[in-house]
C-alpha cells in the first residue's frame, strides 16, 4: 500500500503578518497566514477530510482592522493540488468548510460556504478568525508524493 503526503498552503507568506493596507473609509487591515489545510498521511482511494474545526489541520487566517468593522470574506479556492510529475489531485470544498469567529478561537466559529462571499463584522477588539477545511479525493492510482495547493482569502472593508 502506498502512502501519500501532501497539504494546501495557505499563503505565500504563511505565518507572516502582511503589512496592514488601508481599506475603504481609510481603515487599516492586516490578514495573516496563521496555518494552511494540512492533510497529512492520505491512501489511494480514500478521501481525506479535513473539517475546518480541526485544530491541528485545518487552515486559519487571522485579522486584524478597527472595531466592529464590517468585512466580505471571498476565497480564491483551487480545484486540485499539483505533485510529483504533473500529477494532480482533487480537492472538494463543501458548504460548510468555512468558518468565521469573531473571538478567534476554533470551537466558537459561524459555518459558511467558503465558494460564496461572507459577511463578517470584527470583535470590540477589532479582530476575527477564518478556518478552512477541504476534502482530498485521491484517486485509486494516485501517484506518492508531496502536493500542493494556493488558497486565498481575500477581505474586503465595507463601507
Amino acid at each position: 500500500m502506498k502512502l501519500l503526503s501532501w497539504s494546501v498552503i495557505g499563503m505565500a507568506l504563511l505565518g507572516a503578518a502582511l503589512p496592514p493596507v488601508v481599506g475603504a473609509q481609510g481603515k487599516p487591515l492586516t490578514v495573516t497566514g496563521v496555518r494552511g489545510v494540512t492533510f497529512g498521511a492520505v491512501f489511494p482511494g480514500v478521501p481525506r477530510v479535513i473539517s475546518r474545526t480541526d485544530p491541528a489541520n485545518s487552515g486559519q487566517f487571522d485579522i486584524k482592522g478597527v472595531k466592529d468593522t464590517q468585512v466580505l470574506l471571498t476565497f480564491t479556492l483551487p480545484t486540485a493540488m499539483s505533485g510529483p510529475s504533473g500529477a494532480q489531485l482533487p480537492l472538494v470544498f463543501g458548504a460548510s468548510d468555512a468558518g468565521y469567529s469573531q473571538s478567534q478561537t476554533i470551537g466558537s466559529q459561524i459555518g459558511f460556504d467558503p465558494k460564496q462571499p461572507f459577511t463578517a463584522v470584527l470583535s470590540k477588539n477589532g479582530r476575527g478568525s477564518v478556518f478552512v477545511g477541504a476534502t482530498a479525493n485521491a484517486a485509486a492510482n494516485q501517484r506518492a508524493g508531496a502536493y500542493t495547493a494556493t488558497l486565498t482569502l481575500t477581505v474586503t472593508v465595507l463601507p
